[in-house]
């Protein structure tokens, strides 16, 4: 699974990308950082390989970021 953060100034972009295997902690990821930051837009799309595009305002997405990482087993 990978997980990266772009900053914009006052907008950020998270994409989330995972293989088809990984689909229940991409799910988990995902809900995780849309329920801590509901006012942020997501796309989601693939087949084998799935990716998820979260936009929204700077703080709520870095807020977003926290939460999918520590979801995701990746930071600390």
């Amino acid at each position: 699974m990978n997980i990266e953060f772009y900053n914009y100034g006052t907008k950020a972009k998270i994409i989330v990308t995972c293989w088809l295997w990984e689909f229940r902690r991409y799910n988990r990821v995902v809900d995780a950082a849309l329920f801590v930051a509901p006012e942020v837009h997501h796309e989601s799309g693939g087949g084998l390989l799935m990716r998820t595009v979260i936009t929204g305002k700077t703080v709520p997405m870095l807020r977003a970021f926290k939460v999918a990482k520590q979801e995701a087993g990746n930071g600390h």
